[in-house]
């Protein structure tokens, strides 16, 4: 890892929450620096998965700048760069060979297919070991994500329906309640424990169908 050459450096993170956070950056960017301390060309940072490379705009640039400048294009682990065996020999390819990653000393076309090959297995492992775990789980439960009841019965509908018109109900309450509160406090001058008494004598209820206390009273008055 000759520090005289130019380099172009390349930074991945998965998902816009890790960008955002740089959770996982800042470790990429410490082992760029360990290995690579000189001051690269550029240094350009992708926030997206590593599923298809020509979909990465960040990644396109870091390429043409390297062709470019004759540069080699760095990143901190090969799975930045791409998790496919035949993209990351294109990339290879196209750079005539310039590319290092900080994870694959002496990195060449024969490492590199190893490496991008034993992660491609890795993967297809994992795939099947997860379609297998959901297949023995729909075994021993049947279908595991089962309707509810309501939904068998195709009631979810008209009981949302009628849930959205207590929600309603309950609102307009609050309303005429929060309105009869502030007719008590600024005309009648009475005490919020007095407000209370009289809400619950003319049949108010709380929003959860409780009497009035004076807290509450004096709550309601607040958000008129």
């Amino acid at each position: 890892m000759s520090q005289n050459k130019p380099i172009v450096v390349y930074y991945r993170v998965s998902t816009k929450k890790q960008g955002e956070s740089g959770l996982g950056l800042e470790a990429q960017h410490t082992y760029v620096k360990h290995f690579y301390p000189q001051e690269p060309l550029a240094e350009l940072v992708e926030t997206m998965s590593g599923k298809d490379v020509t979909n990465r705009p960040q990644l396109q640039k870091a390429l043409e700048l390297c062709k470019r400048h004759k540069a080699t294009l760095v990143v901190a682990k090969i799975d930045r760069l791409s998790r496919n065996t035949e993209q990351a020999l294109r990339i290879y390819s196209d750079l005539e060979g310039r590319l290092e990653s900080c994870d694959i000393p002496n990195l060449d076309k024969f490492t590199l297919t190893l490496f991008m090959a034993i992660a491609d297995r890795e993967r297809e492992l994992i795939s099947l070991r997860t379609k297998a775990a959901l297949d023995e789980k729909m075994k021993q439960q049947g279908e595991w994500r089962k309707p509810s009841e309501v939904f068998k019965q195709g009631l979810a509908s008209p009981m949302g329906v009628a849930t959205n018109k207590e929600k309603a109900q309950a609102n307009e309450n609050n309303k005429r309640a929060a309105a009869h509160v502030k007719l008590l406090r600024e005309k009648e001058e009475k005490t919020w424990r007095e407000i209370a008494s009289e809400l619950n004598e003319k049949g108010f209820k709380t929003s959860q169908g409780g009497i009035f206390q004076a807290t509450q009273a004096m709550r309601l008055y607040k958000e008129v």
